[in-house]
């Protein structure tokens, strides 16, 4: 993770040298975390772990004992806990050790010593796992000598016996690789430092063949340069060999080895569509030469916005957390060109690029159970399922229908493992939140099928998803969590605008009202500079800057001009609603952060509305304290302005910030208000009567009079062909025909 992102809090004092046997975790009760080829076999929240509570998750790693039972190293902000897994759905807190908190915990595991460092002091922790079997670990040292009081990871490389520290305090190194030899594991002494260059993360293997055997090579990310590949085989002499960096370099992470040390895998964790790559972009490079690495290709995750963090190769299967969407698999028995398989969302909030959801996992164990290390819901353990059902869309997903016309959707269903069966593809949906129907799914050839959505009245909402089964019974469904998760489009003809305000000019809009108090941060419209809590650019598309924004500047920092010492108000113009349609609404975009600072999530967002002026307010909608909106990002938001107030001439909109709390980081935004409503024309139907994709034939007009006789076919249109209500009239008949022939209705 980011190490000037932190989320830290106070210091831990004491570290407990022994620990007793804990208690029985069991799994967690069950979570609608949707998957793909992924079994959720336990979790253990974060308040599941011993007080004090820890305020997130990150590393982790794995330990199999001579006994053969297996644990679970569990980096947590305040501690190390030890979890039995061997029983993967009743996981065991067997005990923990701890340490100075911090937000970060690096774990690596040698024979059976487990080793640990923070970034904010306890040096490096040797923890001997001897006794872990009945119940006990024990903290033997911590080493602080030579300035050894933090570091970001660590690495070991078991075949040589050699602990390496990256991103160390350790005196001279300058952040770089610091080397101890573990010919005493729970002594480790320190070998040798290479500062040629900061160091994030670092895997280091020795090669046993080929023409580097013998030596032993570390591969170093480093944030800002690429990744440098380093001969550590004489600690007394680490020397550089090659750099292999790549176009667009932000943030190199992480990397991993494929088994045969041919290739390595790159997660850069600020990367994204400004580099012109996907936000979850892995690099891959070619390292059968150490001495000049090539770039062959990158792969990237379904949910392309999150951010791809810690991976893991084990055999063809790479395991990468990528944060808000999870932990991702990918299929690399094409090494260059790895392909998506499986994933788990343990972060159901979104899939926004942020740090929370998986930071870590461990797919090592001999079981092929896969631990996951979560920032915000704990560990879970999980296992590879790969016998599933796909669902993909080849039209898309309708978002929007029109009014009491029958839409058709086309989903393609393929099978990975067990085949489908394909009469169980069934289309359920619903109009305005009532019960779910079912309706069968016609084979239009191959593995597509499709069903009509039914007719929606104007301003009404069409909620659906689509199940099926494979030829075991096993179901499956998209969305994956339905009927808990749905799709849904709204029936309109279209938007007739009443008022826009783009905010590129002033307009009449206003900051400041009577009551505010804040003392920086007000209002105000103009450019947004970036930080970590305000947007860099307003929602409006190009050659659109500006918008309404608390504290334009970006300043020293992100703290330099967001809202502190209380409430900033921004104010609409009078908005004429005399003799509105009743289906008006307001629309706008709002961003809004309260997620960082000592005291997140502590303040609210508020949207008020009033029908005299502003001489009286009624609610629209708070946003905050918590919730998935509150670390930034563009959101749109709309409401029925009758549904709040009477429309009047006199309408009016606020917008308030708060920071009502101490050491708050709060900003907001807004945008593109706009006041509409929907056009509730109903077109005629589609000359494609019967839905299998070909315009006007025979068999359209078959069906299109099978219909009229009270016939129709699952993917037909409707027999109010013009849709003035009156079903199956001469008007429909002369309508479906002028339609038919090229014209209009």
């Amino acid at each position: 993770m980011l190490t000037h992102a932190r989320r830290l809090v106070g210091l831990l004092p004491g570290v407990a040298a022994s620990l007793s046997l804990g208690v029985l975790a069991g799994p967690a009760a069950a979570q609608p975390y949707a998957q793909q080829g992924i079994d959720l076999l336990s979790q253990i929240p974060l308040s599941g772990f011993a007080a004090p509570v820890p305020a997130n998750g990150n590393d982790c790693w794995g330990y199999v004992s001579p006994t053969g039972r297996e644990y679970a190293l569990m980096g947590l902000t305040n501690q190390v806990a030890f979890v039995d897994i061997t029983n993967p759905g009743t996981p065991v807190i067997v005990t923990q050790v701890a340490h100075s908190s911090s937000s970060w915990c690096g774990i690596k595991v040698y024979q059976r010593f487990a080793y640990t460092v923070n970034e904010t002091g306890g040096g490096i922790q040797v923890i001997d796992m001897q006794n872990i079997d009945t119940g006990s670990v024990s903290l033997v040292t911590s080493i602080t000598a030579n300035g050894m009081s933090d570091a970001h990871t660590l690495a070991v490389n078991p075949v040589s016996g050699y602990l390496y520290a990256a991103g160390s305090s350790v005196t001279g190194a300058a952040g770089g690789l610091v080397a101890w030899s573990l010919a005493n594991p729970a002594a480790p002494v320190q070998a040798g430092i290479w500062s040629g260059h900061y160091v994030h993360e670092a895997q280091v293997v020795s090669y046993t063949s080929g023409p580097y055997a013998g030596r032993e090579i570390a591969f170093c990310c480093d944030e800002e340069a690429g990744m440098h590949i380093v001969d550590v085989t004489n600690k007394a002499n680490m020397f550089l060999v090659s750099t292999a960096t790549y176009p667009g370099v932000r943030y190199c992470h992480q990397a991993w080895l494929s088994d045969d040390k041919r290739y390595i895998y790159i997660n850069d964790e600020l990367d994204g569509p400004a580099q012109g790559v996907p936000s979850t972009y892995t690099r891959i490079f070619d390292v059968s030469n150490i001495n000049a690495p090539a770039l062959v290709g990158g792969f990237s995750s379904s949910a392309s916005g999150s951010i791809d963090h810690n991976l893991y190769v084990r055999g063809r299967y790479i395991y990468e957390a990528n944060y808000r969407s999870g932990l991702r698999v990918f299929d690399a028995i094409n090494p260059t060109s790895p392909v998506e398989v499986a994933w788990i969302d343990t972060y159901p909030e979104d899939d926004a690029a942020d740090f929370d959801g998986p930071w870590s996992n461990y797919p090592f164990f001999p079981s092929q159970n896969i631990i996951i290390s979560d920032i915000n819901r704990g560990m879970f353990v999980v296992r590879l399922n790969l016998n599933y059902l796909t669902f993909s869309f080849p039209g898309g997903l309708p978002t929007q229908v029109q009014p009491g016309v029958p839409t058709p959707v086309t989903v393609a269903v393929g099978s990975v493992g067990t085949p489908l069966n394909p009469a169980t593809v069934t289309l359920h949906s619903r109009i305005g939140g009532a019960s779910f129907t079912s309706a069968p799914m016609t084979s239009i050839g191959g593995n597509q099928f499709r069903a009509n959505l039914p007719g929606t009245p104007c301003g009404s909402t069409v909620d659906f998803y689509i199940t099926a089964s494979d030829t075991a019974s096993s179901s499956f469904s998209d969305p994956k969590l339905a009927p808990t998760k749905f799709n849904s489009a709204l029936a309109f003809s279209g938007t007739i605008t009443v008022a826009a305000y783009d905010m590129e000019t002033a307009s009449g809009w206003t900051s400041g009202a009577v009551g505010d108090t804040a003392t920086a941060g007000a209002w105000e419209r103009g450019d947004p500079e970036p930080t970590t809590a305000q947007p860099g650019d307003d929602h409006t598309q190009a050659p659109g800057v500006n918008c309404w924004i608390t504290g334009r500047a970006a300043g020293a920092g992100a703290g330099s001009f967001d809202v502190d010492g209380g409430r900033t108000t921004l104010l609409s113009p009078i908005i004429n609603l005399a003799g509105a349609d009743v289906g008006t609404r307001i629309g706008y975009w709002r961003w809004y952060s309260n997620s960082a600072g000592a005291t997140p999530n502590t303040d609210i967002f508020t949207v008020d509305i009033s029908n005299n002026g502003g001489g009286s307010w009624s609610n629209v909608e708070v946003v905050g304290p918590t919730g998935n909106q509150v670390s930034g990002g563009w959101y749109f938001h709309d409401f029925i302005v009758a549904g709040v107030l009477a429309p009047t001439g006199s309408m009016r909109l606020r917008f308030i910030a708060a920071d009502d709390g101490a050491g708050s980081l709060v900003e907001a935004a807004v945008d593109d208000v706009t006041v509409f409503y929907y056009d509730c024309t109903t077109p005629c139907g589609s000359a494609d009567f019967d839905g299998d994709g070909d315009t006007g034939t025979d068999l359209d007009i078959e069906a299109f009079f099978a219909c009229l006789g009270g016939s129709c076919c699952a993917t037909c249109g409707s027999a109010d062909f013009d849709g003035d209500g009156d079903v199956g009239t001469d008007l429909d008949i002369e309508s479906f025909f002028r339609v038919l022939g090229g014209g209009v209705c």
